[in-house]
């Protein structure tokens, strides 16, 4: 695992997203697509801003999410939508996008999701994931009842439904298997409160303690393939 500390947010974005740029350059150098899975909420905003700006033949560039909100995509809560607001829409040439989740969709069609993953996308080149104050990441939060499965790095299943009491939609999230297959795997998170949970879950592993939160398996399965972009 690797730890960069940026001075500031938009420093953070910017070198980021040039540090992807060179890393879907490099996919293209070797295959005639390069494809990328991205985290939503708002931490990964400035960065598709910066991203977009960057020289890339985004012809060649497929996207998808790393988890989804089982909601319409023009809900403000998509993610879909928030990556298409904030990055799709800007890029030129045009980039493709796989969506994880489509209005009516339901468990019985997530097969057919991961099948088209598998056979277009996996394993990725590039992921961004990101990280709540619960030490979640993609949609594989604590209180999951199938959490043990999502973290189990042997789990055949590309994607999983996860659905949580206290959440007030379902989820569509990648195992975390899926994404260990990535190329590239990187953490954005921004706030002292991230970066105590980050720092409590790596203390936790050293001393051989109970997993207490979801990012724990994340950093005890990545090893030196995750770089860590922290800004406060």
């Amino acid at each position: 695992m690797k730890l960069i500390s940026y001075s500031e947010r938009t420093q953070q974005a910017e070198q980021l997203a040039v540090l992807v740029a060179e890393e879907l350059q490099g996919a293209l150098q070797l295959k005639a697509k390069a494809t990328a899975a991205f985290a939503g909420g708002t931490t990964p905003v400035l960065f598709f801003k910066a991203l977009a700006k960057q020289a890339v033949d985004w012809s060649k560039v497929a996207f998808t999410l790393t988890d989804e909100r089982q909601v319409d995509p023009s809900n403000e809560r998509s993610n879909a939508r928030l990556l298409t607001t904030n990055l799709l829409t800007s890029l030129q040439p045009a980039a493709s996008f796989q969506a994880l989740y489509q209005v009516g969709q339901t468990s019985a069609d997530l097969p057919t999701v991961a099948a088209r993953l598998q056979q277009a996308f996996l394993p990725l080149d590039v992921i961004v994931l990101g990280m709540g104050n619960d030490g979640h990441f993609a949609s594989l939060f604590p209180q999951a009842p199938n959490l043990a499965v999502g973290l189990d790095p042997h789990n055949p299943a590309i994607l999983l439904e996860v659905v949580v009491p206290d959440l007030p939609e379902a989820r569509i999230s990648f195992s975390l298997a899926a994404l260990l297959s990535a190329k590239h795997l990187h953490l954005l998170i921004t706030g002292a409160d991230k970066k105590q949970v980050l720092e409590q879950a790596q203390a936790n592993l050293v001393a051989s303690q109970p997993r207490q939160w979801p990012i724990e398996a994340l950093l005890q399965q990545a090893g030196d393939k995750l770089t860590i972009h922290y800004a406060a």
